[in-house]
């Protein structure tokens, strides 16, 4: 995420980042998110936010 020029991007920009499947993403954010390394936040009921957290 750090090479992102955005704040907070969305597991699809991860995943074409990564050039992995988007639900691959989605779990290793969620993973991270456990972790603490990530944050997430909701923009809508569909789209969901992550940055690196602060901590």
């Amino acid at each position: 995420m750090c090479e992102s020029e955005f704040p907070a991007v969305t597991a699809r920009w991860v995943a074409d980042t990564l050039e992995i499947e988007r639900p691959s993403a989605h779990r290793r954010l969620e993973v991270l998110h456990e972790d603490g390394v990530v944050e997430r936040g909701k923009l809508s009921p569909r789209v969901v936010i992550w940055w690196v957290s602060e901590e």
